[in-house]
């Protein structure tokens, strides 16, 4: 196995904050329950010392994270179709289809977008995660930017950490928008179903801005800004709010709503997925402005001409 050790100190900010609490906020991909397990296996300790996971933390504590990951497996080139909007010598953007999955991870080995851009470039396997600094979920549709190099790599991953590259999408969600707004709830893993999050006040800053674009009798669609980038951001928050994004099986378990014609029933039960599609892509690169867009695929088109 491969030992990382990360060290914090903790500064007034962060006094009498939980230790797990903490640790999930700062690790920004491991979640709380995973930390109080670090914590109860003893791979965490304040001051040298095992501690249990709601220690309060104190001014100049000292706490080391061990984190043990198995040896890495090489992951294989595929050749998968992969949609490049736009290229340079720093990264791509890619209009990626619904269906594909970012990464290899534990559902699913190969066959991801991660796979194609290893065929597409040999040299990708020199970087983190092959480039790719931003996910889109599986079924979301659109445009992500994916870094060729270990310079860019650290200028688009500091773009994003800083909030700035401006990100867009169109959802259609269920019920009547009434007008725009921002969600400003924090969101953290489900504590029961852990493939899911959930808004929770112990999670992390999240902030998601709205416009309605369009109306239908009982469906909204919504031009979408994120702010923060979190894991399922904006079906956690769209739901939060009650108005789930149609398709969402995940999130949403209407199949039948009141007041819905047949028609109506039968277009957006055909979904195979969310209808999620990351539309804009917008940021400052060495001083240089890009901006990238991606019409909605076909078979989104031709659910809101249906409806």
């Amino acid at each position: 196995k491969v030992m990382i050790t990360k060290t914090f100190n903790i500064d007034e900010a962060n006094i009498n904050k939980r230790l797990d609490s903490f640790l999930s906020n700062i690790l920004d991909d491991i979640s709380r329950g995973l930390v109080q397990q670090l914590i109860e296996q003893g791979n965490v300790l304040v001051n040298d010392l095992e501690v249990k996971k709601n220690y309060k933390l104190r001014l100049n504590d000292q706490i080391q994270v061990i984190l043990q990951f198995p040896e890495v497996i090489e992951d294989e080139p595929q050749n998968i179709p992969l949609d490049i909007v736009f290229e340079n010598e720093d990264f791509y953007i890619i209009n990626k289809q619904a269906g594909l999955t970012v990464h290899p991870g534990a559902g699913q080995k190969d066959n991801t977008l991660l796979n194609g851009l290893l065929h597409l470039n040999k040299k990708a396997c020199e970087l983190s995660r092959c480039g790719i600094v931003h996910r889109l979920d599986k079924e979301t549709s659109g445009l992500m930017v994916v870094a060729k190099n270990h310079s860019s790599q650290t200028i688009l991953t500091n773009l994003i950490k800083d909030r700035a590259i401006e990100r867009k999408y169109y959802a259609l969600v269920h019920g009547n928008v009434i007008s725009g707004g921002t969600i400003d709830e924090p969101i953290e893993r489900h504590p029961k179903n852990r493939l899911i999050f959930t808004v929770d006040q112990e999670g992390k800053e999240s902030k998601t801005h709205y416009l309605v674009k369009e109306r239908y009798e009982n469906f909204s669609l919504l031009d979408v800004k994120l702010e923060t980038g979190r894991t399922h951001q904006i079906r956690v928050h769209l739901k939060h709010i009650g108005f789930p994004i149609a398709g969402d099986k995940q999130y949403t378990k209407i199949s039948n709503w009141k007041g819905s014609s047949e028609k109506e029933l039968n277009v957006i039960n055909s979904l195979k997925g969310q209808f999620l599609h990351a539309y804009s892509l917008a940021f400052l690169f060495k001083n240089e402005s890009f901006s990238f867009s991606a019409e909605l695929p076909d078979y989104l088109t031709t659910v809101l001409k249906d409806l």
